[in-house]
């Protein structure tokens, strides 16, 4: 009961100042028409006896003549305020737009720059690719720099928006001719495993190649293959990647193995002791497959090597590396 009779009392105080704020402005409005009625009387009496000057205005006009002259004195200072503004905004549109300029220019050196190392780029990458043997039906040809000069540009700047399109498009070409050239390098590599290419010893050539006289029977006779002299106890590696099909014993030439590799490429390790494969074996190039000993008919440490194309021999000297590892 307490809080309802504060909320009626707040409620008539309120209603009370509302009251009054009216009654006040009502008053203060009559005052307001009664002084605007009344008139201000300027009079001018002369010296002489000229008919005296009378000039009478109302508040109301002397309130609306000082009103409009403040209001032009304020939109005279908007406008001079505006056109200061303005011209703050010009000069700063002037100084963005010289360095704007000075930037374009920059970039169009860096754009011509980048264009000539694009260019680089492609030529080198194609090149390579043609000398590995590549279509050249896949090498297309790169846009001249003299042929920005036939184009008939709208804005400065479309010669650099147009080079820079190239040297996109020269740079995904250039991709894809970095991809046909790793298939290439990578069938190459595959190729170059299994052709014989290393030496299976460390060593000299004892006896080359083809028709000799044997300096310890003093008869003459066809070496099939090469001799390398070496240590004793010398590893003997396989020198392509392959499949040993053949492993056998004499008393003449001491073990020996013989490896098949891919396209009918075969070798033959002869004079051998402590053998380290079995027959059907899949070896690596480079795998250690025996040791270098001595035979019967031959007391110096040799191994003897041969390289097979189908059943036809070629010289292995031919495919040993210069330069032994």
């Amino acid at each position: 009961m307490k809080f309802k009779a504060f909320i009626l009392d707040t409620i008539s105080q309120i209603k009370s100042q509302f009251s009054t704020l009216i009654s006040w402005l009502k008053e203060h409005r009559e005052r307001l028409r009664v002084k605007g009625k009344a008139h201000f009387t300027i009079l001018i009496v002369p010296q002489s006896e000229h008919k005296s000057l009378r000039w009478s205005i109302s508040y109301r006009a002397i309130t609306l003549i000082i009103g409009g002259f403040l209001g032009v004195t304020f939109l005279s200072a908007f406008i001079v305020l505006q056109s200061s503004t303005r011209e703050h905004e010009i000069y700063e549109l002037q100084f963005s737009n010289e360095d704007f300029i000075v930037q374009s220019q920059k970039l169009r050196k860096e754009l011509r720059a980048l264009h000539e190392v694009t260019n680089q780029y492609y030529e080198k990458t194609a090149n390579l690719y043609l000398q590995l043997g590549g279509d050249s039906k896949k090498v297309y040809p790169l846009f001249e720099k003299d042929s920005f000069a036939l184009l008939e540009p709208e804005t400065d700047i479309f010669p650099e928006s147009y080079r820079l399109q190239t040297d996109i498009y020269n740079l995904q070409s250039a991709n894809e001719l970095i991809k046909e050239i790793t298939k290439i390098i990578r069938n190459r590599k595959n190729l170059v495993e299994t052709i014989p290419s290393i030496w299976p010893t460390r060593g000299y050539i004892l006896m080359p190649y083809g028709r000799y006289v044997s300096p310890i029977t003093g008869q003459e006779f066809i070496n099939y293959g090469v001799d390398i002299g070496t240590f004793p106890g010398s590893e003997v590696l396989v020198t392509a990647s392959g499949q040993v099909y053949e492993i056998g014993f004499s008393s003449l030439v001491g073990y020996y193995v013989k490896v098949m590799h891919k396209y009918g490429w075969k070798t033959i390790y002869s004079n051998l002791e402590r053998l380290q494969v079995k027959k059907g074996q899949e070896v690596s190039k480079g795998d250690i497959i025996g040791y270098v000993t001595k035979t019967l008919i031959n007391p110096i440490y040799h191994l003897h090597y041969e390289v097979h194309v189908g059943t036809k021999p070629l010289n292995p000297y031919s495919f040993l590396n210069k330069i032994q590892n």
